[in-house]
């Protein structure tokens, strides 16, 4: 069965990339509030840290939306989160933190896990590129969720940033137009 549920996910993000590759991907972009996306993301994953004994934070003081497609940015969001969750070790912390900059909105998500070298963060959005294969593989990692991720931000006209320093974490940032 997981190893079914793996190639099920492997095959589902080939298709979203294939589809997005040849423009057949339909948008359904529409004013949404990214405050109340980062908390539904935050507690669908919540169980997921609470099994390593994670702390999942979100702080999001004030509203941010943003003409988005809710399925696709949902589905980024979770990739990173999900990813800060299975890399970081146990007992440590996920902070998801969404902020308003004048004519953008950023939704920051800092982990404290074991980061990663510089010379693997340019190539950390290709797909079925993988820091450390065996660890992906054995944490069930297919090699697309950051080039999806990045794939879904952008087609919601927003940008994807990485700063990560090993041994001290990583903080991916989606960065999007507000309206």
């Amino acid at each position: 069965l997981e190893e079914t549920d793996r190639l099920t996910r492997l095959v589902d993000g080939l298709l979203t990339l294939a589809r997005a590759d040849a423009g057949r991907v339909p948008l359904d972009r529409k004013p949404e509030d990214l405050r109340s996306l980062c908390h539904e993301v935050t507690e669908c994953l919540r169980v997921l840290a609470e099994e390593k004994r994670q702390t999942l934070a979100l702080s999001a003081a004030q509203p941010a939306l943003a003409e988005v497609d809710r399925k696709f940015l949902r589905q980024a969001l979770i990739n990173i989160v999900a990813n800060a969750i299975r890399f970081t070790p146990a007992q440590g912390a996920i902070q998801i933190d969404l902020s308003r900059n004048g004519t953008h909105a950023t939704i920051a998500v800092r982990d404290n896990g074991p980061g990663i070298a510089a010379e693997h963060q340019a190539r950390l959005f290709e797909r079925f590129y993988r820091v450390d294969r065996s660890r992906s593989q054995e944490t069930g990692g297919t090699g697309l969720g950051l080039a999806i991720a990045r794939w879904a931000v952008e087609a919601n006209g927003g940008r994807i940033e990485l700063d990560s320093t090993p041994g001290r974490g990583s903080c991916f940032r989606i960065v999007l137009p507000c309206v």
